[in-house]
């Protein structure tokens, strides 16, 4: 049998451990049950701030309002690329071709008349080709008997005055050049809108003289301006040394009427 002091002992190993085991069972039931108030706690807050929010949503505008499900939808917010799919053609514009004699392949169908409005264009073009050509040639035949025109001009007087006979300058510079001044040999008036050639003769006179208006008075081949410029020659008394300048031997006389 045991002691009293062993008795003693035992029973005191007893209680401390039933004190401990108590300590440490009620701790645990205390922390469960914070945690469980805790998390009780945090879903009531979660709900009521759900209701208020439901609530303000119910008191703004619909125009003010954020279409936050459409955003969401948006392709450009998804963080996957959609394969891009072909838009389907209908059965009817479609058809399909073979490849190497096995393998087919849709491809669409070219519009009706497309091939045929090419034809068209091409027929036009072959068409247009020998008349466009043949504008060229009588171009250049044209600018051909224009030179030629105006060197059998050019010949027959050492001042030349190319005209239109309805232009006031062109009047001006004739009746100075043939009223005021005594000429031998006298100018030869070409008047450019009755000549046959006249458009080709100032277009010729554009290139080798840099001026197309008229009047256009040449001495000897060289222009010597039109009828502002002859003007301003009779005024200062130049207008027969220069004559006699460029005309050298084939201006026989030149002077000033009285």
């Amino acid at each position: 049998m045991f002691s009293q002091r062993r008795m003693r002992l035992l029973v005191i190993a007893v209680l401390v451990i039933s004190g401990v085991t108590w300590y440490y069972s009620s701790d645990a039931r205390s922390i469960q049950n914070q945690q469980f108030y805790r998390s009780t706690v945090a879903a009531m807050d979660a709900r009521k701030q759900v209701k208020e929010a439901e609530a303000a949503a119910a008191n703004i505008p619909a125009s003010n309002r954020n279409p936050v499900k459409e955003d969401t939808k948006h392709p450009m917010t998804d963080d996957k690329i959609a394969p891009a799919i072909p838009k389907a053609q209908p059965v009817d514009q479609v058809e399909e071709i073979s490849i190497a004699g096995r393998t087919k392949m849709t491809v669409a169908k070219k519009p009706e008349g497309v091939e045929e409005e090419k034809k068209k264009q091409f027929q036009q073009q072959q068409q247009q080709q020998p008349q466009q050509a043949e504008a060229e040639e009588a171009e250049t035949e044209a600018h051909a008997h224009a030179v030629a025109e105006l060197n059998d001009i050019l010949k027959r007087a050492p001042i030349i005055i190319f005209s239109k006979s309805y232009c006031p300058y062109s009047a001006k510079a004739k009746s100075i050049l043939v009223d005021k001044y005594s000429i031998t040999p006298a100018p030869f008036v070409v008047e450019l809108d009755q000549h046959p050639r006249g458009r080709e003769l100032q277009g010729v006179l554009a290139e080798t003289t840099n001026r197309r208006t008229v009047p256009n008075v040449l001495v000897n081949g060289k222009s010597i301006g039109g009828g502002d410029d002859v003007t301003a020659l009779d005024e200062s008394g130049k207008l027969t040394s220069t004559l006699r300048e460029l005309g050298g031997k084939w201006v026989q006389e030149v002077h000033r009427k009285e």
